[in-house]
């Protein structure tokens, strides 16, 4: 049955927003898979409200290559700070859930369409994409999380662009430009209060629940107003505080349109209402300082296919049609995937979607060894791919160590020798989770300490410590690098210098997190 934007919402109570967003939510999906925050959630619940300082802190920045070969900044915020952004969550969820409502109440279909969600199977946030699409590429869905951000289910969800594409001519599409980082964290108090209330400085020092939303924001981002974090999960849903009063004007002027995140499709009778729409849009996002990607805007002729083209072609592909591949089938299919990415500006989404498609199938020993090859050698050139490795091949397969070891060891030469971080992560992520060694003649940070990384420098700890031993020179090497970064307040290693140091050396809330045993490392990366 369908439910509406602010039904979803209403379903989750504030404790399950708080445990979702903290304990499930901190940690982005685009890192390796070796970190938690349960124990952080569990040790939150029992402290006094003293230990958790309101102040200005520094994320830790991790560069994840993005599907056209840039980087994208994805963030771990402080934890400290991050836990007194989710409280304030739930302690106000009452009046989000108000603003949802008040908000998306003029819509007849759901706009929105990436939003929290509580599911049945599951406890996810995040899950990019659609039903089908999730279907088709049998996408594991993690069943420990608590709820579930952008998984469309046909069972609850409308499908509102067929019904408006039979009486429309055009279809308009545009994105916002660097959304989370154009957002003024101010904004959000304009959303709710209205931007001339919100300006009244009297207002901005009131006690209510945006203006502390606002402060809270920025401790999290250096006491910066200008861009919120991407990565952790709760900053999703305080960006929809403010795009759902951009929907609202829209849909008041009767648009048929919808909204993944920040990108929008607009369906009209007729060209002019399109060009009418983006400028429309244009002006209610300029409203909150926000402007539209110019690359990325475009007004289409009807009837146009429901996916992108690559989508539809990979969908036609005889290989849909079979259980099994062989060798000559995987080589021509994997051909087929680099001639579209050829002719598609080289958008690795195709080649990620594309191999997802079929790692679900059965296939020869021949043919999976020139999938793993293949793969291999456009990870190299795509390093967007190198999430595809472990559950799509290594795990699907059961692909063996002495090759995962192989294409490890390639990951980490050639994420070295060219500063790539996020190659030189998984690469080490691997040889922990794999159980093996490196072949090289000094220490993991001696190679790798100089890309100045945190998660890299995490890693190459965990890695020096499980091979040489607690005590040994490479493990009093990091923990001498740590101590000079937490001495010297480069708070955006807090990650790592907290990982390594002991409690003695650390102050304050760390200190007490440390004696306390609280770890943000997964239990098997932990011994």
């Amino acid at each position: 049955m369908f439910k509406s934007y602010y039904q979803q919402h209403s379903l989750l109570s504030s404790d399950e927003i708080y445990e979702g967003l903290l304990s499930y939510g901190m940690f982005s999906d685009n890192l390796p898979s070796f970190l938690q925050s349960v124990d952080f959630f569990a040790w939150c619940k029992v402290q006094k409200q003293a230990t958790f300082q309101r102040t200005e802190t520094t994320p830790v920045y991790y560069e994840s290559i993005r599907n056209i070969n840039i980087p994208r900044i994805i963030t771990i915020p402080n934890p400290i700070a991050y836990r007194n952004l989710c409280f304030s969550l739930k302690n106000n969820w009452n009046d989000i859930l108000l603003h949802f409502q008040t908000y998306t109440g003029n819509q007849d279909w759901k706009v929105s369409r990436i939003h929290i969600r509580k599911t049945k199977e599951n406890k996810k946030i995040l899950v990019l994409g659609k039903y089908d699409t999730l279907k088709v590429i049998n996408r594991q869905i993690d069943k420990e999380q608590l709820f579930d951000m952008g998984f469309s289910d046909y069972r609850e969800d409308d499908d509102p662009l067929l019904k408006f594409k039979i009486k429309s001519r055009f279809q308009a599409h545009a994105d916002i430009s660097n959304c989370f980082g154009s957002i003024y964290t101010h904004s959000l108090t304009w959303a709710v209060a209205g931007k001339s209330n919100a300006k009244v400085k009297a207002n901005r020092k009131k006690k209510n629940w945006y203006n502390d939303l606002d402060s809270l924001l920025m401790n999290t981002n250096n006491g910066e107003t200008h861009g919120i974090l991407i990565g952790a999960h709760a900053y999703n849903l305080v960006s929809e505080i403010i795009l759902v009063v951009i929907d609202y004007q829209l849909a008041e002027k009767d648009y048929k349109f919808i909204r993944h995140i920040d990108d929008y499709i607009c369906l009209t009778e007729n060209y002019e209402k399109a060009e009418k729409f983006l400028a429309d849009l244009s002006n209610e996002l300029r409203k909150f300082g926000l402007i539209l990607n110019g690359k990325k805007v475009s007004i289409e002729g009807l009837p146009a296919t429901r996916n992108s083209s690559w989508i539809v072609d990979i969908s036609n592909h005889p290989v849909s049609l079979v259980n099994y591949l062989n060798y000559n089938l995987m080589v021509n299919y994997l051909d087929f995937l680099l001639s579209l990415l050829k002719t598609n500006n080289d958008d690795a989404t195709i080649l990620n979607y594309g191999i997802k498609v079929i790692t679900g199938k059965r296939a020869s020993n021949n043919a999976v060894e020139y999938l793993i090859d293949t793969v291999h050698h456009l990870v190299m050139i795509y390093p967007y791919l190198v999430g595809l490795l472990e559950n799509q091949l290594f795990e699907r397969y059961k692909v063996n160590v002495s090759t995962i070891k192989n294409i490890s060891v390639n990951l980490l030469n050639y994420g070295t020798e060219r500063n790539s971080y996020e190659l030189v992560a998984y690469s080490i992520y691997f040889s922990l989770k794999y159980d093996f060694e490196f072949d090289i003649n000094s220490s993991l940070l001696e190679k790798v300490g100089n890309l100045d990384d945190c998660l890299t420098l995490l890693l190459a700890y965990l890695y020096d410590k499980k091979k040489y031993g607690t005590c040994s020179k490479a493990v009093k090497q990091h923990k001498i690098i740590a101590e000079h970064l937490y001495n010297n307040n480069e708070d955006d290693y807090w990650l790592y210098y907290y990982e390594v140091l002991p409690a003695n050396i650390l102050k304050n809330y760390w200190s007490k997190m440390k004696k306390d045993k609280i770890s943000f490392l997964k239990q098997v990366f932990n011994n």
